[in-house]
């Protein structure tokens, strides 16, 4: 007995026929068993986070190309007996596990995406803006939020890299930033957290 394992979308590998697809027209793996010595195919249907380990669809079909006596007999006991939905069940799962990683890594590396054009976009606002201004501040504490998160050490020597600004004119732009409660401290640790003024200043300007 062959299997092969088709999730849904896939264009590689055999493709259940389409009348198959329409009769399902639900999201889900495909299982394929070829059974009778390649006479016949049984296809497992597998619906989308289904868990009772069982198709809900199995159809069995003549293969094209299989010994025509054989396919005249039709689908006899014995060719039932060939088809296992059990071990359908652990390749569909196996393909839902799969299915699964990939989803993860997908949307761990649009979140990676997100990230780097918000940055770029702070970075623009820190660079562009002249002056102090609400805006420029907002940027400034969230990007400084950002850093201290991810453990930089002296987020105002980063700040001096991206602004391109001095030692002292970025120190005061922070204090600033704190004084117009765009940033505020987290317990007695260094560092900030950017406020939901600073966020709501950016998010109004992409209304």
């Amino acid at each position: 007995m062959r299997e092969h394992v088709i999730p849904q979308g896939d264009p590689s590998g055999p493709q259940p026929p389409q009348e198959l697809r329409d009769a399902v027209n639900e999201q889900g793996v495909w299982i394929r068993q070829v059974v009778s010595h390649g006479n016949f195919e049984a296809w497992h249907f597998f619906r989308l986070g289904s868990t009772g380990g069982a198709p809900t669809h199995v159809f069995i079909r003549p293969v094209e190309g299989g010994d025509a006596a054989a396919q005249a007999r039709g689908i006899t006991t014995t060719v039932l007996r060939e088809v296992n939905p059990n071990s359908a069940a652990r390749h569909a799962e196996e393909a839902f596990q799969s299915t699964a990683r990939m989803r993860e890594q997908l949307d761990k590396a649009k979140e990676r995406s997100d990230e780097r054009k918000t940055r770029h976009h702070l970075d623009e606002i820190l660079t562009t803006e002249k002056g102090p201004t609400d805006r420029y501040l907002s940027a400034l504490a969230i990007r400084y939020e950002a850093l201290t998160t991810a453990g930089e050490r002296s987020p105002v020597n980063r700040l001096i890299e991206i602004t391109g600004k001095s030692h002292g004119t970025v120190k005061s732009h922070v204090q600033l930033a704190r004084k117009k409660e765009f940033l505020e401290a987290v317990g007695t640790k260094a560092g900030g957290m950017a406020t939901s003024k600073a966020k709501a200043t950016l998010q109004d300007e992409e209304k």
